[in-house]
């Protein structure tokens, strides 16, 4: 959302700046155009009517008196003989293609133009004079006012100059006689091909100081902007589109001081003609495979680097015949590169709108700021081209009123890519910023990260122990049972088939004896069926691959589920049993559940039935067998005791007493039917529920053994 909001913003901000520059061209231009534009005819400008404070300025534009290879002074013209030699012709517009006694002109010669105004009155007044095409010589009313370069007969004495001046005079009559010799040889257009522009003293002077102005801070502008991009090319060579936009900047900075006002050759008067010609039409020439190279850094998705080569190659060719030829033969193919120019535009256009449509970052600011940049280029080119050079009142001369707009859209460019680049800088400091607050944050927390690293670590050495141990516990298991049916299974194997053989043999011949030796190998067999169970069991246990079916049960349940189930066989075995628990967990009549415990409730009650059951074996008519609870250790554990006052266990068979199949004293030992294994097996599924066992005997005063549940629900209490 924070990135839509500045888009916008910065979407704005364009359009404003956009609206401004387009404010400061159309003031800038207002002066050179009149409201009620008049135009010469027959040589003659009629300004008796205007008013140059609510009208301002006015173009020098119709017909003027046209003398071709004739270089006439004022003076000239006292003779009638001379002005019956005129022919007209429009101005602005070039010599070339202008018919003259049935042939077309050329470029090269040298003429004499005369223009005659009538005005209002006899102020002081202002004349601006264009760029000539390429020396020239202006009189007023007879007196010498501006000159450039050299005008001559001589065709190798012709010196060319571009240098825009403005000349202030104030006529002693109603009448302004101009006459402007002007000479070409080393330029493809000859003539005056802008409009001279006449006014009041203080009007011209301050257009021209505001145009000089503007040009001035445009030439400021590009240039710093250019150097600043390439600084931040020198900091990252890695993006190449600072590059190029820096030297086209500096290229068409260069190109704003040789143009218009030409404010360089007011400071270098002497200054080459044809070098500063070269540097103008360079800064064009290469501008064009620049503003594609910076367009594929930006967009390289969207556009074929075989039209970008394309382009490059013919750019670099016609920059080849700018810098290897002079003026007079680069100039000629002027026209073909302007061609060229106009044909790639679409391109360019095609490529931004696809990035818009695609969305790439900053697509929409740098497509508005190449558009306005291809339209001001088309302007220059139609306001530079043949088509207007050429031809008389050509009607595209009422759109197109002003030439060198290019620069101006570079700047409107320039400050899209700006804005492009200022989001890009605002981003990465955003990202720096959100990574320095987490590094920060990292580093607040390192050492938390470090004991949670470390204590994961012990977790997984923890499992890895857990789980050596369960690979331990079912490889001991297997060992065990392995063990176990090669061992202990024999004597109930061996005593079968010493039955049987019996039975074959004909020792037991009698059918009673015989059906004795029967019952007796069935009562193996059952004990066997037994003992391979319980192995069975116990191994599972042992390497808990017997899957438990652990839930929460309260203690009230497990206390009633274990006197309910016990209590009838042990009374049936005239034995006194006992029941206890801590009086106060019944309060009002009502079992207060401190907690539950989460156990497999079948599995524990093997565990009950193995230990009562085996006290029960143990112990004479009379004697006691005890159920007891109790919590221990803060209530986070459940004790469950067994205690009778029967034989006992001697003191040296305690250690080995939870071992499978291990003997005891006759006195202690189990009856046949017993496998031998309840007690290891009562140990492993306490283990597994996470408890301990134990047991504490005495011969002749009977035994207790012991175990623990861990509790659930610690901080529950319920009542039942």
């Amino acid at each position: 959302m924070l990135n839509k909001h500045r888009n916008a913003f910065s979407l704005m901000l364009f359009i404003g700046a956009s609206c401004f520059f387009f404010l400061i061209l159309a003031f800038n231009s207002k002066p050179a155009e009149a409201n009620d534009k008049l135009l010469a005819n027959n040589g003659l400008l009629d300004l008796t009517s205007w008013n140059w404070y609510q009208k301002g300025t006015v173009s020098l534009d119709g017909q003027w008196e046209f003398y071709w290879h004739q270089l006439f002074t004022p003076q000239d013209f006292r003779k009638k003989s001379v002005l019956k030699r005129k022919t007209l012709i429009t101005v602005p517009r070039a010599w070339n293609k202008y018919t003259l006694i049935d042939k077309k002109l050329s470029g090269d010669g040298y003429a004499t133009y005369r223009l005659v105004i009538n005005v209002p009155d006899n102020r002081l007044l202002g004349i601006k004079v264009p760029r000539v095409f390429t020396s020239y010589k202006l009189w007023v009313n007879s007196q010498l006012i501006a000159s450039n370069g050299k005008v001559s007969l001589n065709r190798n004495e012709i010196v060319p100059q571009y240098l825009p001046t403005v000349k202030y005079f104030k006529p002693e009559t109603d009448k302004i006689e101009l006459v402007m010799q002007v000479a070409n040889y080393t330029h493809r257009s000859g003539g005056i091909l802008e409009s001279l522009l006449l006014g009041d003293a203080t009007q011209i002077s301050e257009l021209y100081t505001r145009n000089l102005a503007l040009e001035l801070f445009l030439f400021g502008s590009l240039f710093i902007i250019g150097f600043y991009h390439f600084g931040l090319f020198i900091f990252r060579t890695k993006d190449k589109s600072t590059l190029y936009f820096g030297v086209y900047s500096v290229l068409i900075s260069l190109r704003t001081l040789l143009v218009g006002e030409t404010y360089f050759i007011h400071l270098f008067p002497s200054f080459s003609w044809e070098i500063a010609h070269k540097i103008q039409t360079l800064a064009y020439y290469l501008g064009v495979p620049l503003v594609f190279m910076f367009l594929e850094s930006i967009f390289p998705k969207d556009i074929s680097k075989k039209v970008v080569r394309f382009i490059q190659i013919v750019g670099i060719s016609f920059t080849l015949l700018v810098v290897l030829t002079p003026a007079k033969i680069f100039t000629q193919f002027n026209p073909l590169y302007q061609v060229f120019t106009l044909a790639s535009m679409p391109y360019a256009l095609f490529v931004v709108l696809s990035a818009c449509y695609k969305k790439r970052e900053g697509s929409w600011l740098i497509g508005l700021g190449v558009t306005i940049l291809v339209l001001f280029t088309i302007n220059d080119i139609v306001f530079l081209s043949i088509l207007f050079s050429d031809s008389d009142n050509h009607f595209l001369r009422s759109i197109v009123t002003k030439g060198n707009l290019s620069s101006w859209g570079l700047l409107i460019f320039v400050f899209a890519q700006s804005l492009v680049l200022a989001q890009k800088l605002s981003k990465s400091f955003t990202k720096v910023e959100m990574m320095t607050g987490e590094l920060r944050h990292l580093n607040e927390n390192l050492e938390l990260k470090v004991y949670e690293r470390t204590h994961a670590l012990e977790a997984s050495k923890k499992e890895l122990e857990i789980a050596y141990q369960a690979v331990h516990r079912s490889e001991k298991s297997r060992q065990h049972l392995v063990q176990n049916i090669s061992h202990d299974l024999r004597t109930p194997l061996t005593s079968i088939l010493g039955y049987v053989n019996a039975i074959l043999d004909g020792a037991a011949s009698e059918p009673e004896q015989q059906k004795k030796y029967l019952k007796r190998v069935i009562e193996r067999v059952t004990g066997l069926n037994r003992m391979v169970q319980d192995l069975m069991d116990l191994s599972q246990l042992e390497s808990r691959r017997l899957k438990l079916n652990f839930k929460p049960v309260p203690i009230k349940l497990l206390i009633d589920a274990a006197v309910e189930k016990y209590s009838l066989d042990l009374k049936t075995g005239k034995v006194r049993f006992q029941t206890k628990y801590p009086s106060e967990w019944k309060v009002n009549g009502h079992w207060k559940e401190h907690l539950s415990v989460m156990v497999d409730i079948e599995q524990l009650d093997r565990v009950f039935t193995n230990l009562l059951s085996n006290a029960l074996s143990h112990t004479s008519e009379g004697d006691q067998v005890c159920l007891r609870f109790d919590l221990i250790n803060n209530e986070s554990n459940l004790l469950i005791e067994v205690s009778d006052t029967g034989t006992g266990i001697p003191l040296e068979d305690l250690p080995y007493i939870f071992e499978r199949f291990y003997k005891v004293t006759k006195a202690r030992q189990t009856s046949q039917k017993s496998s031998g294994l309840g007690l290891a097996i009562t140990k492993e599924i306490v283990e597994y529920h996470g408890g301990q066992i134990g047991v504490e005997s005495e011969v002749d005063k009977g035994s207790r053994f012991f175990f623990t549940i861990p509790v659930y629900g610690k901080n529950e209490t319920r009542f039942v």
